[in-house]
């Protein structure tokens, strides 16, 4: 009896024990560089002795497990093993993001791992390098990368330009929508928080459908980190101090999860900056000081094979216009242009944080909810809808007392976009989707585009076949604009001279465009370390509506732009190349490209300037041509030692007016850049010190027409008919300094980078800088970097 009641003991044991090993943990492997999901990782659980293999959309499971402390380890080609311990007391959802092994000693500036990116030629700014230029605005960090320069308007206002294209021929997706603003203008800098992105990427050329078939020149990817789903809160500070402006920045994040299961995440976000004027070698710049407050919310819920996320981003800033580009009449406007600079009363202001008239106040909201679904490991739903809202005012430098803006333009823009992805076979993978945005502009206070709507619908499929060392892309794209007008008579185009309606009566009426685009692309590995691939693409872009309409004071710019209704579409022919070598000691990453664009359209400097009652301004026409742009961009490092690391770029562009058989206005020089890079020893408590010389020289446009029909006066009073109202400035050579530690401060990681800019207060003036004609460049400015991480 007393054996019978002790079996009967051990076996209730054995069947609880059973009872409890039925959980499971589930999840999907991603590529941190560029979260796709990762098919053949290794997923281990190391006290069982288990291992698993992903599917082709990433997933793997570990089914009838028992309760308790696990170290899973998770493993794939070319990327960094990791390992996390866990405490499983429930079926869990655990999802992993490797990043790859990187052979090159630091800091990464373009992708290059063995996997060929679909996109082609691309570069990439995260890690250490994102951390150098926090505290800047996304145009100036984009610079970093070769083959992006910026159009500048002053010191604050900067618009990445890629092989030598910006504004609406570049796409800007912010956690994956297309941000939509005023983005037409030239000094309408992307309404965007940088600290939001842990990763800010450039895809060159028009060489993905997915992302709208105007990215003629290129789109810029702004993607946060994952969602973290775990209960541990966590976040980071960082500050940031610029002597030039004397300007302060301070941005911080947390995040954890709402639940034990981990099923739910929520992140918050903001920041805060004020800069003051700036200064150039020589002089204050009046007015030229900056306000910035942000702030972004993120709620991710997920089960097995379904999730739903929602973000919130509000962008806020107001932006000084430099004084010194506001003139009140022509002979002083003559004279500053032909003096190159700025009239006493404007050099001698001094430092203030006031911002006074002229300037502008942005406010820019987005929201967005994802929601998807996986259907058999093979297939994924994908389902974003959004809306943004966009309103920009301009005060203009008027005596009066008025506390109303002279310009007031405000954008909705509504979205919907839905993608499918597939998994055909290990070899081949594929998306394709419907983006449909809806849109409402509206004008208060002085004309200067219509009130409009417009509705734009693409569709669009891609797929891509890997084989052995070879990889085939292909993607085709249909795109559908209509834009109506919804102007009253009193907002109907009109002429800023006579004041009379261009269509007096009526509005200016329903524009229709559509097109189609494609691109191929051909890569082929020849080992490791080499790849090789060659893209072919069409892409074409609408006129925007600007370029149709406008015809008035473009107030930040400090010009008048006046629009043609007759401008046809744009069309481009690409062509790029591209080799990535990635060695021990060596890594290359050099493009080339020619692109093909009939109907060109850009702004052409016009004479004479114009007076009007906000002052005398120069006047720029929009007209079309056929173009020819071809370039290069070359990234080298070498690695002398284990301590020291050689750098060196060079982007070089050819713009040429195939119908006047003259080179284009407004294209950017040839720059070169190299640097030397010394890494210490890492210490108790610090982590890769480093120390970096770097060396920018950006040499003089030459490639501008010879001649053209504005009279320009040089200081000595001599008149000669020129292009433009100023001879493009002289060469100039920068020396910058860059250096850098982790610190470990109480079991807490401390990341701090030192920078100088302009280090020997060279006085220059750069030819994509709009405010060229009236001020010097800025001078010397030292800025101190602090990342915490909690």
């Amino acid at each position: 009896m007393r054996f019978s009641f002790i079996l009967f003991f051990i076996l209730a044991q054995q069947l609880h024990v059973l009872a409890q090993c039925t959980y499971s943990i589930s999840g999907v492997i991603r590529d941190e560089d560029q979260q796709i999901l990762l098919e053949k990782a290794t997923v281990s659980i190391i006290e069982l002795n288990k291992t698993v293999m992903t599917n082709v959309s990433g997933r793997y499971n570990f089914n009838g497990l028992c309760q308790g402390d696990y170290t899973i380890k998770v493993t794939h080609a070319d990327c960094q093993t990791i390992e996390m311990h866990i405490h499983l007391k429930d079926d869990m959802q655990q999802d992993f993001v490797l990043s790859h092994t990187e052979n090159r000693l630091k800091e990464v500036v373009v992708v290059g791992t063995s996997v060929v990116r679909p996109e082609g030629m691309t570069g990439e700014l995260k890690g250490r390098q994102l951390l150098s230029t926090r505290g800047s605005s996304l145009g100036e960090s984009l610079q970093k990368i070769a083959g992006v320069t910026v159009l500048q308007t002053g010191n604050n206002i900067y618009k990445p330009v890629i092989q030598g294209l910006h504004s609406s021929r570049v796409l800007i997706l912010n956690n994956g929508i297309r941000q939509e603003g005023q983005q037409w203008g030239s000094e309408h800098a992307p309404e965007i928080d940088p600290y939001v992105a842990n990763r800010l990427t450039v895809i060159k050329g028009a060489a993905s459908v997915r992302y709208g078939g105007d990215a003629i020149g290129g789109v810029v990817l702004v993607e946060p980190r994952l969602l973290q789903y775990r209960k541990k809160l966590s976040g980071e500070v960082n500050l940031a101090a610029f002597s030039n402006n004397r300007q302060g920045v301070i941005s911080t994040l947390i995040e954890s999860s709402f639940d034990k299961k981990e099923k739910t995440s929520w992140r918050l976000q903001g920041t805060v900056k004020r800069g003051g004027n700036a200064k150039t070698p020589a002089y204050w710049l009046k007015n030229a000081g900056l306000e910035e407050a942000n702030m972004s919310a993120s709620f991710g819920w997920r089960d097995k094979s379904r999730g739903l996320e929602a973000f919130y981003s509000l962008f806020n800033t107001r932006i000084g216009i430099f004084s010194g580009s506001h003139i009140g009449n022509l002979t002083d406007l003559q004279n500053v242009i032909a003096l190159q600079e700025p009239p006493a009363f404007i050099k001698n202001a001094g430092f203030s944080y006031v911002i006074d008239r002229p300037y502008q106040s942005v406010q820019h909201q987005l929201m967005k909810i994802k929601a998807y679904k996986e259907y058999n490991d093979a297939n994924r739903i994908n389902l974003v809808i959004s809306s943004q809202y966009n309103q920009r005012r301009e005060y203009d430098n008027i005596r009066s007392e008025s506390t109303l803006p002279q310009l007031e333009l405000s954008l909705l823009t509504n979205m919907v976009d839905i993608v499918w992805e597939h998994f055909k076979n290990p070899r081949m993978k594929g998306s394709m989707g419907i983006n449909i945005m809806h849109q409402l502009n509206s004008i208060n206070y002085r004309y200067f585009v219509p009130n409009y709507q417009s509705l734009d619908i693409g569709v669009w499929a891609a797929e891509k076949y890997q084989k052995n060392k070879w990889q085939l892309e292909a993607g085709l794209r249909y795109d559908l604009r209509n834009r109506i007008d919804i102007s009253d008579n009193d907002k109907a185009p009109f002429d800023v001279l006579t004041g009379n309606a261009l269509l007096p009566g009526a509005p200016y009426g329903t524009t229709l465009f559509q097109g189609i685009s494609g691109t191929g692309l051909v890569a082929y590995k020849l080992d490791d370390a080499v790849r090789i691939s060659f893209t072919l693409s069409s892409a074409w872009r609408a006129p925007q509506i600007n370029e149709l309409f406008s015809n008035g004071l473009h107030h930040g710019a400090a010009r008048i732009e006046k629009g043609f209704m007759g401008l046809k579409t744009e069309r481009a022919y690409s062509a790029m190349g591209s080799l990535i070598v990635k060695k021990e000691r060596w890594e290359i990453d050099w493009g080339v490209y020619n692109k093909w664009i009939n109907d060109f359209i850009y702004l052409e400097p016009g004479f004479p300037p114009l007076l009007t009652i906000r002052g005398a301004f120069p006047v720029f026409d929009y007209t079309q041509t056929n173009a020819n742009l071809s370039g290069t961009d070359l990234n080298l490092i070498y690695k002398i030692n284990k301590h020291l690391t050689a750098g060196s770029k060079a982007s070089l562009l050819r713009a040429f007016d195939l119908l006047a058989k003259t080179w284009l206005i407004q294209m950017p020089s040839d720059r070169y850049e190299s640097d030397l890079e010394y890494t210490f020893a890492d210490g108790k408590k610090t982590g890769q010190p480093y120390v970096k010389m770097i060396f920018q020289h950006v040499t003089r446009q030459q490639r501008v027409p010879p001649s053209g029909n504005i009279e320009v006066k040089d200081a000595r009073g001599n008149i000669s008919m020129k292009s433009d109202y100023i001879e493009p400035p002289a060469a100039y050579s920068l020396v910058n300094v860059e250096a850098g530690t982790g610190l470990d401060i109480k079991a807490r990681k401390v990341d701090l980078v030192f920078n100088v800019y302009n280090a020997f207060n060279v006085s220059y003036r750069d030819y994509m800088n709009a405010f060229r004609y009236f001020s010097l460049d800025r001078g010397r400015n030292i800025s101190i970097k602090i990342k915490y991480s909690l």
